[in-house]
Parts: structure tokens; sequence; C-alpha cells
């Protein structure tokens, strides 16, 4: 017994003496190269356990036989998650669930967690992973899915990181959903965007069969929806941000089985004040393939010029594309709903475009893409609502009875060329009016089949008029009212009735509103044929004459 407390003495005077060598050597740069390096060894760990998170696991992380790797303490916004799941074939999920939060406020209305979900591949993840909004101390929670409950996720992890970087680097954030349909944003598009007044957004997923996504644009308790076209499963448009300076929240919603899904979401901050107008989006929309770029989505509420141009393409894979030979555009003064005019745009190779009018002078106005749908009578067009836009227009003058309208092309230089050669050398208006009454009459041949077969197209125009050389009244008075207007003599169309559906001519002529009726001045139909036999009866008649056998109903624009 005393013997081994005298070694174990002995023992303890050695070490001791040891370490007053190694002190001395160290001192005197001579230390021995096996005890540096084991001195090292030890300095790194005690480093590297300074400079890691704290990572705390929880028992499910035991059952599941969750490692991951060390991840810095402090970071420059973006960290790494990675690791290995040794029972991944219990789990029912094949992704595990990420929460980012951060600890401090945030001045900027978003919320202070992000969500990411992880896929788990061969018993591996790996992610990196932003600190999302800035400098500061964010919690990171890691979870992973059941064993025993589908849709279900047992905590695995926590720690805690420490951001040093200032910068905000916000990822777009995906849930399930957007994940399973392969939802993908172009480079320009992240989780925080900066912007002016509107925000171009890019995009695609997994689709065969959709034909449109849907946006939901949110501040303050504010929301919006639109919906964007979808060609070949990609996506690129203007969002407005309506709702003025300041952060927009943007849900993306993906179509799934005639319902649509929250799939993504994305932050815009707006540093102007821009007003919109206010936009209706109808079903037609999608389903008729319209793809508006003019006017945008981005355009202003407020607007100061008479003409709006009318742009866009009709996407062919859409349900009902095949049936969009036009677009016809409505231009409503909403202070008269009477005041509303009509515009008609072919489309040619899936594209079309034209100009529209605010013609009614200054005020609130309607405007209306509509798109055609089955004719169940000739004579009349049935039309659906696509779109809608509401404008406040100033600084404009009402030219209601001079500017060009659907069917009333005055500002062709065909038109105005006829007109200029028919008043050549004629110097008041009422002349002038004249000439072009009796060239209308004189040239344009009744078209008794037309009249019987009550056949009505809404391309029926003053230049088809004139080419054709034949029509109804409604013909005679496109023609008409758009030679008159080309060379600035206010027209206009009279709705009426003459014995059966009628229209006639208005025209201010010298200051004074007239009637005529080159339809009537034309000629006469007997046993179904039409013969010409001009009558100047009918140019500026004495209104009880005109009465006699006229009854107006209304104006056409």
């Amino acid at each position: 017994m005393h013997k081994n407390l005298t070694f174990i003495c002995i023992a303890c005077l050695f070490l001791l003496a040891a370490c007053q060598v190694d002190d001395i050597y160290s001192n005197s740069d001579k230390q021995d190269s096996k005890n540096t390096n084991l001195t090292e060894k030890k300095s790194n760990i005690t480093k590297k356990h300074s400079i890691n998170a704290k990572i705390d696991l929880t028992n499910y992380a035991t059952l599941t036989g969750y490692i991951m790797e060390d991840v810095p303490r402090e970071v420059a916004t973006t960290f790494t998650l990675e690791g290995t799941i040794m029972e991944t074939d219990k789990l029912l999920e094949n992704r595990m669930w990420v929460t980012v939060q951060k600890q401090e406020a945030i001045e900027e209305d978003v919320p202070k967690e992000m969500e990411y979900f992880i896929p788990i591949e061969n018993g591996n993840f790996q992610r990196d992973i932003n600190l999302h909004h800035g400098a500061g101390t964010y919690q990171v929670t890691v979870r992973l899915p059941a064993m025993d409950k589908e849709d279900y996720y047992n905590d695995v992890a926590e720690f805690t990181l420490k951001n040093t970087d200032e910068t905000i680097v916000r990822d777009v954030e995906l849930t399930q959903i957007g994940i399973e349909n392969n939802l993908q944003f172009a480079e320009t598009v992240s989780g925080w965007n900066e912007a002016s007044e509107h925000f171009e957004i890019a995009g695609s997923f997994d689709s065969d069969e959709h034909t449109s996504v849907m946006f939901e644009i949110i501040k303050d308790n504010e929301r919006k929806q639109l919906n964007m076209p979808i060609k070949d499963g990609s996506f690129k448009g203007d969002i407005p941000l309506y709702f003025g300076e300041g952060t927009h929240e943007i849900l993306v919603h993906l179509p799934e089985r005639e319902r649509y899904y929250h799939s993504a979401t994305l932050y815009v901050h707006n540093d102007k004040a821009k007003a919109f107008p206010n936009i209706t989006q109808y079903t037609p929309f999608i389903d008729y393939g319209l793809q508006l770029e003019n006017p945008s989505f981005a355009i202003a509420k407020e607007l100061e010029d008479v003409e709006y141009y009318v742009e866009g393409k009709i996407n062919e894979d859409a349900p009902y594309a095949h049936a969009v030979s036009h677009v016809i555009v409505g231009i409503e003064h909403e202070e008269n709903p009477s005041d509303t005019a009509t515009y008609y745009f072919p489309v040619v190779n899936n594209e079309f475009s034209g100009t529209a009018h605010f013609r009614f002078g200054p005020g609130d106005y309607k405007v209306t893409i509509f798109v055609p749908i089955e004719q169940t009578e000739s004579h009349t067009f049935r039309f659906t609502s696509a779109m809608e836009f509401e404008h406040t227009v100033t600084g404009i003058e009402d030219k209601r009875d001079i500017l060009p309208s659907r069917g009333i092309e005055s500002d062709s230089p065909r038109i105005f060329e006829q007109a200029k050669e028919l008043t050549q050398g004629l110097t008041t208006e009422r002349d002038k009016a004249k000439a072009i009454y009796e060239f209308v009459a004189k040239h344009v041949a009744y078209d008794v089949e037309k009249y019987h077969q009550d056949i009505f197209h809404p391309d029926d125009s003053a230049l088809q008029t004139l080419e054709k050389g034949s029509g109804v009244c409604q013909d005679y008075t496109f023609l008409a009212i758009a030679l008159l207007r080309s060379i600035d003599i206010e027209a206009r169309y009279v709705q009426g009735h003459a014995g059966g559906r009628h229209a006639w001519v208005e025209a201010k002529v010298d200051g004074e509103w007239i009637e005529m009726d080159p339809t009537w001045g034309a000629g006469y139909v007997m046993d179904d044929v039409f013969h010409f036999h001009y009558r100047e009866d009918y140019f500026d008649p004495d209104p009880d004459f005109l009465a006699e056998t006229h009854t107006r109903e209304g104006l056409l624009y």
C-alpha cells in the first residue's frame, strides 16, 4: 500500500517537472513538435466550439437517426443546412420542414418567420438557407415528418444564428403545393423586391391543361386579385402595386381541379403612390385566351388623352380561342350610360390592335373588352365582357360626333380621298353635305337579300359599303357619316323605325343640325328588286314631313 502511494507521488512530481520543462521550452521557442501539435489541436477544438452554433436535439432526432453538420454561430446572410437521417424509410413524407424566425422587430410589414420545405434524398438533405431580413438574431427550427401520422411534423433540432449582413435577401416562400408543381420564378424575382408602381413577374410550373395563374395583392387589409394567362406552362406580366407606397404581399395561387391553391408568397416594396384604375376580370378573359399588352394591368387610373390604344394576342391554347375572330371595345361615359361607343378590332394571326376614343369629354369612363359568343339572331351581335377598366379622363374635349367608331372609319385615307373628291370646289358645309348625300344615294344599291335574311356582321362598315356598292340602311348611314366626319362635319347615327328598324343621318351644317336619309333617297324596291331613283326629298326634309314616316329612338356613336 505504501509502495503504491510512493509511486503515485513520484509520478506526480515527474509530471510536475515535465510541465515545468514544457513551460521553459515554450518560452524559449524550443517546444517539442509532438507537444506543439497537441496544443494546436486542443486550441482548434476550443475555437470550433466557440464559433459554431449550439444545436439542441430532441428525442425524435434520436429516434429518426437525425445527424446534421455544424453551422457557424455567425454568418453573412447564408448558411448551409445539411446532414443525414438514418430512419428515412419510416417517415411518411420525403421533405423536412424548416422555419427561420427573426428575433428582432422588422420595420417593413412582412412576417418575421420564413418556411422552407427541403427534400430528403437517399437519407440526405442539403440546402442553403438565407437569414431573410438583414442583420440580427434568428432562431432556426428543424422538423421531420411523423412516422405514424400524415401531414404531421415533429421537432428534431433548434439553434440560434446571428446574421452580420444588413442586406435583405429573402427567398420566394414556396408551399408544398408550389413545390409539387415545380413552381419556379425568373432570376429577377425574389422573396423581397423593390419596384415603382408595378412589378414584372415571370415564371413557370408543371401544367398541361390550365390556362391561368392567380395573383392576390395585399396591403393594409386591402386586397385585389388578377389572373395571368399561361402559355406552355409559363406566365409573364405586370402586377400593379395597387395600394401605393409601401410593401405589398403577393400570393401566388396555382390551379388544380378547377380551384386555385396558395403556392408561393413574395413581397414587393413600392416607392411610389400611383393610382391604378379599378380593373375587373371576368372568366372569358382566360377562357377565350386574351393576352392584353395595352392596356396593361399597370395602366394609370387618370388619363389625359382622347385616344385609348388597345393591343393584344389570343392564346390559341385557350378553350374558346377559336371563337375569337374579333374583339369589341366599349367606351362608356359613366355619368350618362347612353353615351357609349364601340370599336371593332379584327383578330389576324391571333393578334389584334386598334384605337378607341374617350369621345364624350372629360369625366369617368368604363372601358370594356368584349369577346364574341354564339349569335342566335342574325340582326344582333352577342358579346360577353372579358375585362373592364375604370378611368378618370381630364383635359379633353367632347368630340362624340367627329371621331371614328365601329363601322365609321372616318380616319381612313380611302374615305377621306373620296370625300375630298366629292366636295372639291364647294365652299359651304351645306353644299358639301348635299354632295355626300347624293353620292351615297346614287352609289349604293339596296341589298334586298341582306334585308330579307336580316344578316348583320360586326365588321359591316363604311369602307365595305364604299367598295361593294351595296347595303341596307345601316350601311348607307355608316358611309355617309364617315365621309362627313372625314372632312370635319359633325355627324351622327340615328336609330329608329320607318316601317321597320331603320337608321339615318344627322349632320351639323353651318351651325345647325339637319337630317338626311340617303337610303330613302336612293330609289325603291319592287318585286324584291332594287331600282335606283335618286330623290332630294330626304336631304334636310321638313321635320313634320319626316315625322310622318320616321320615328326617332336614339343615337348610336
